[in-house]
């Protein structure tokens, strides 16, 4: 049956490269990945921090 209906498709759809979910897909998770790395290491930092007896900065 795909075969068919492929046979009467004269051109393959065309879309636009702004319209390319997996861009968006990646640029999210990139900022996503990024904002939870820096999170960890602000907690990590004040925790060296609260470890050796400095001040606490936030």
């Amino acid at each position: 049956m795909l075969a068919l209906i492929a046979s009467r498709v004269p051109n393959p759809a065309q879309e636009a490269a702004d319209r390319d979910p997996g861009l968006l897909t990646l640029v999210f998770a990139l900022v996503r990945a990024i904002r939870r790395e820096s999170a960890g290491a602000v907690a990590r930092h004040c925790e060296l921090l609260s470890r050796s007896g400095g001040p606490i900065p936030l």
